[in-house]
């Protein structure tokens, strides 16, 4: 997934779990060693998911896993945020 400076709203399919492995900045237009902090929204709780480095720290590692609605965004308006994940079947074991 990729956006570029607005939310993106990710709503999993029904018996489906979305996770998130990785978050890292696309190029970025001038390479002064700003911060960039991720957050990510579910329901009304807004969280800071990782501040990234645009010199240093270009990326993080993470393991999220969400089963409902949730929004990741970012306030960085010289680049865009690549995120890293995958789909799997939500099994309920017995």
């Amino acid at each position: 997934m990729e956006f570029w400076g607005k939310p993106l709203k990710v709503i999993p399919e029904e018996d489906t779990l979305v996770h998130i492995s990785q978050a890292s900045l696309g190029e970025c237009k001038n390479k002064k060693g700003e911060t960039v902090p991720l957050y990510v929204k579910v329901g009304n709780q807004k969280l800071v998911l990782g501040t990234l480095l645009s010199e240093s720290i270009p990326q993080l590692n993470c393991d999220l896993v969400f089963d409902k609605e949730f929004e990741l965004s970012h306030n960085w308006g010289k680049g865009s945020d690549y995120f890293v994940g995958f789909k799997s079947p939500n099994i309920e074991y017995p």
